[in-house]
């Protein structure tokens, strides 16, 4: 997701070209339904760093078979720039971080002070010519289908029951589970959730709904479970694109350091997002549209640091006070409303 940005960039500026993406079948779904790929070219189901050498032979005879022109390589990863240059793609422009960018045509140093991911991936836009104007106003990007969409605005209306006259926000209290590892303390604790969800729930009248993988049902059953009235629990049966079509009319969006809460970013829903062990400034999701907000306290100082908990972390009333602040700011409703219509006409 944090490539995407990159990606609109560099479409903007060559309309005309070709765009394939190379990438993992765990983050495939990130990226399927996007407009401006042309194909989709699988590298397996692990990241190259873990694959052995079978799978990067073939990729690199799939890449070399396509005669690309240019390849962008927005990690710092040696083996990328390996595979670029054994593909003989004339044109390389990747990151170079620790001489790592050893093969690329054109190296690319990071700049002082940009940490974040997408922010990276522009800089090499930047370098392939698109104009400054374009870079400062591209977005991570994310599109559900049609049918996803209808399916959400019909879920909202025959299951929820809502119609856009409360507020509706979206929490996934999951997360930190993928192929590249598991670390379970970026979930901010299942009680503050509760608490946060029943101050939405009492102050702001808001309608609730949990999103997450099969997984996570059993997570999303308990806080469910301890606050006040109706919570929908739809944990194991929306996928990316309904979850998207679910945050572009949601009023907000609340999660952890997740692919959901990159995804929710994308839809151009207000989101906040909750950090504990990971530092914001490396994988916030990028936006230059005002509708990402994070939550994070570094701990990284503390006397007699150890392993992290949440004892020092992001507390309940800090999370009420950051919603309550996003809840108030005016929200264009038009979307909402005009998804609406139609099927309120329909079942008056």
């Amino acid at each position: 997701m944090l490539a995407t940005p990159l990606l609109a960039a560099l479409s903007e500026t060559y309309p005309e070209a070709r765009f394939d993406w190379a990438v993992t079948d765990w983050a495939r779904p990130a990226i399927a339904s996007n407009p401006r790929v042309t194909e989709i070219i699988p590298i397996g189901e692990t990241d190259l760093r873990k694959g052995d050498w079978r799978q990067i032979r073939q990729l690199v005879l799939r890449l070399r078979s396509e005669h690309y022109d240019t390849i962008f390589i927005p990690s710092g990863t040696a083996i990328k720039s390996y595979i670029a240059w054994q593909a003989g793609i004339h044109q390389r422009i990747g990151l170079n971080i620790e001489g790592r960018g050893f093969a690329h045509t054109i190296p690319v140093a990071l700049l002082p002070g940009i940490r974040d991911r997408g922010a990276q991936g522009l800089l090499l836009a930047e370098a392939a010519g698109v104009p400054k104007h374009i870079i400062s106003k591209v977005n991570m990007e994310y599109w559900p289908a049609r049918e996803e969409r209808a399916s959400v605005t019909q879920r909202l209306i025959e299951e929820v029951g809502w119609l856009g006259d409360v507020p509706l926000v979206i929490i996934h209290p999951g997360g930190g589970v993928n192929p590249r590892r598991t670390n379970l303390l970026t979930r901010w604790p299942e009680e503050r959730f509760v608490i946060l969800g029943n101050h939405l729930k009492q102050n702001h009248q808001a309608t609730i709904i949990l999103v997450g993988t099969a997984e996570e049902k059993s997570l999303a059953n308990d806080i469910a479970g301890m606050m006040a009235g109706k919570v929908v629990n739809y944990c194991g049966k929306l996928g990316f694109g309904e979850v998207s079509a679910l945050c572009e009319v949601a009023d907000l969006f609340v999660g952890n350091d997740t692919g959901t809460s990159q995804i929710a970013a994308a839809s151009g829903c207000r989101t906040l997002v909750i950090y504990g062990p990971t530092n914001p400034a490396l994988s916030k999701p990028y936006s230059t549209r005002g509708n990402v907000h994070t939550l994070w306290r570094d701990l990284s100082g503390e006397v007699g640091e150890g392993p992290f908990t949440w004892d020092g972390g992001i507390t309940a009333d800090e999370a009420i006070a950051a919603v309550d602040a996003i809840i108030r700011q005016p929200v264009d409703s038009g979307r909402t409303l005009s998804i609406l219509s139609r099927k309120r006409r329909e079942k008056d």
